[in-house]
């Protein structure tokens, strides 16, 4: 009787404590509160930790459809001369969606704590990671993300080649060259390594996602701008690996 009553407690207790913690909007009542990409005995002690007064850092990963602030602050009038944002109505005024937050999980990989998605970070060692390697379409899923795969980078064997909206979520329209968030241009010096740096090239990247009306092109998103646009699968273009998400 007493452990039945344990367990309900625990249960009651993540009810309480997921819906006010860091993501109190999401849809979902949060029970990865570790962003570990499982429910362990970690999550119910964190909880428990938080349930006491106990500093925890509970972290809520949301669906990929939660908006996301695109990273604007300035404001700009039509001939291009920077404007006060007050009253314009304009996205540098408003700052809408949820802000970005990253963690370095000092394993080579960063987590995108809002859409619950973690990123190989880049590197320029010459290595898988480096951030020069380029691919055509094919060689992004047979080389690079089934290299990753193969020697379980990170610990993870399920990387895989990200959507056209999971890439645009690294794409900071209040940055340019390259036009991403701070922990996606970090340290990038000659040999540095998957986990000591983190590189963006101003160029093109490639999605998993195919151009439905001309299906010989792909779509990616060169980070210099940054847009949308679509590339024959014929080209070569640089890959950043994802895994996990909603």
């Amino acid at each position: 009787m007493f452990h039945r009553t344990f367990v309900l407690a625990i249960a009651a207790t993540v009810v309480t404590i997921g819906v006010h913690c860091d993501m109190a909007r999401a849809s979902t009542i949060c029970g990865d509160v570790n962003a570990s990409d499982s429910l362990t005995a970690s999550d119910s002690l964190l909880v428990l930790r938080a349930a006491v007064g106990l500093e925890s850092n509970l972290i809520c990963p949301v669906s990929t459809a939660q908006t996301l602030q695109t990273g604007q602050s300035r404001c700009f009038d039509t001939v291009g001369t920077e404007i006060a944002c007050a009253g314009t109505g304009q996205d540098g005024e408003f700052h809408n969606g949820s802000e970005a937050s990253f963690k370095d999980n000092g394993d080579g990989t960063v987590t995108d704590q809002r859409t619950g998605l973690t990123w190989e970070k880049l590197s320029d060692d010459g290595s898988i990671h480096d951030k020069d390697n380029r691919y055509d379409w094919a060689g992004a899923f047979t080389i690079k993300v089934a290299g990753l795969n193969a020697e379980q980078f990170a610990g993870h064997g399920d990387w895989r080649v990200p959507s056209q909206f999971e890439l645009f979520s690294l794409v900071n329209l209040g940055a340019t060259w390259p036009s991403t968030y701070p922990p996606f241009s970090a340290g990038c010096t000659d040999t540095c390594t998957v986990t000591t740096c983190n590189c963006t090239q101003s160029s093109r990247y490639w999605s998993s996602s195919t151009v439905q009306d001309s299906p010989t092109f792909a779509w990616g998103i060169p980070f210099d701008g940054s847009y949308s646009i679509g590339f024959a699968k014929t080209a070569r273009n640089f890959v950043r690996a994802v895994r996990g998400g909603s």
